[in-house]
């Protein structure tokens, strides 16, 4: 009789929230409901509570000091597109061996920024360290821009990067160069994770990664999403025939996010009183409430991204049974149900031609594809927890083989 493999697994991410951080905390609580010892951790916050097998990273002044101004000078390099060139690592070997040995745990790496470096990740597979790492955007393997748009150079060596300035322009080239030397040296030990076919095919095609042990396995919703609650709420009937439209991305500037073409659209719709309201997820009565009261409350949700791996929020929507209106791009293309959500064309990513399809939306309840789907959408992320636990158990079982 075979004795069962002892399986601990640290979950880590920056923050606790956002889309690392959120995916990464209900892929936590729904490995310990099936029976893993599993751990997240991320670093120390005045809202973030640790429940249940959750930890903080305490951080000293220093590092606070240094993390904020990295984040400032970051977030200013580029108006199109977030840049991480440099990750300041508070997090390193001596504090992760308290955790526990390299033959006793797997490290699953979801958001890094500020947390480890990309270069001490790779140092910890040499020191026998197995990692997985879920990459919820592209700056693994383009050494550090989080989108590339229609930018190919990560097939290459990311040389003389369009969007930095002068200053900043070899640096994604140096962070590749750097970040292939150490791959070579920790063959083996690091399996990366994509949340979406789109972002795998991606990897796949990078010149840091094309050789990597990478699988797709989709976001996790954890095991109580509050799915029946909001049905219940929301098959009340509709006063009037004002459509509630949800915005759920937290930063509303963003130009990813399309934060300028929802406020442009908001503007025309109280300018010219057409019957439209807009509801944010970010407003500070829903945070205060509950970020239920924000689904319950909606009749669509709207993402205007211009770049997107797996949106949670797609994903929350859809387990609510509420309809999308969203890009046609990136992962967001997996997720889209023809004639129960509504498809933005890449080339129609812009305020009049979403406005034009908000006044031409189908004033009835979109029932006609809800079963399909939620069929779909059901088949499509419903092994998440398994494909997680088989994974590990693989490379586990696997360690001796490296």
């Amino acid at each position: 009789m075979k004795t069962a493999i002892p399986l601990r697994v640290i979950q880590l991410s920056t923050g606790h929230e956002g889309g690392a951080g959120l995916a990464a905390r209900r892929l936590n609580s729904a490995l310990n409901v099936e029976g893993i010892d599993s751990k997240f951790g991320a670093l120390e916050h005045s809202e973030y509570h640790p429940e249940m097998n959750e930890f903080s990273i305490s951080r000293k002044f220093l590092q606070r000091l240094i993390s904020g101004l990295l984040v400032r000078i970051q977030t200013r390099l580029s108006k199109k597109v977030l840049f991480s060139l440099l990750s300041l690592n508070v997090f390193p070997y001596r504090r992760i061996a308290k955790l526990g040995k390299p033959d006793e745990i797997i490290l699953h790496f979801h958001n890094w920024f500020n947390l480890v470096s990309q270069s001490e990740i790779l140092k910890l597979c040499k020191r026998g360290y197995l990692i997985v790492l879920t990459m919820h955007d592209e700056r693994f393997f383009t050494g550090g821009c989080h989108y590339t748009f229609d930018c190919n150079e990560f097939k290459v060596s990311c040389n003389n990067c369009p969007e930095l300035p002068v200053i900043f322009k070899s640096a994604p080239s140096r962070n590749l160069k750097n970040a292939k030397r150490l791959m070579k040296k920790s063959e083996g030990r690091i399996t990366f994770i994509t949340p979406s076919n789109w972002l795998y095919l991606e990897a796949l095609s990078s010149n840091l990664l094309s050789a990597s042990n990478i699988t797709c396995i989709p976001n996790t919703l954890g095991t109580d999403s509050g799915t029946s609650q909001i049905v219940s709420m929301r098959n009340k009937p509709r006063v009037n025939d004002t459509l509630s439209i949800g915005i759920a991305s937290m930063a509303r500037g963003s130009y990813i996010k399309g934060g300028d073409i929802t406020s442009e659209i908001e503007t025309l719709t109280k300018s010219q009183n057409l019957p439209f309201r807009f509801i944010y997820l970010s407003d500070p009565e829903i945070q205060k409430d509950s970020a239920m009261r924000f689904w319950a409350k909606i009749d669509y949700l709207l993402v205007a991204s211009r770049a997107e791996n797996s949106p949670n929020v797609i994903h929350e929507a859809k387990s609510f049974g509420i309809p999308v209106i969203a890009s046609d791009i990136g992962g967001i293309s997996e997720l889209l149900t023809k004639d129960f959500d509504i498809s933005i064309p890449r080339d129609q990513i812009n305020t009049t031609a979403i406005l034009n399809i908000l006044l031409n939306i189908n004033r009835k309840d979109p029932v006609k594809r809800a079963e399909l789907m939620s069929a779909n959408f059901h088949k499509y992320v419903k092994d998440s927890v398994a494909l997680h636990q088989d994974l590990y158990r693989s490379i586990y079982a696997n360690k001796n083989k490296v």
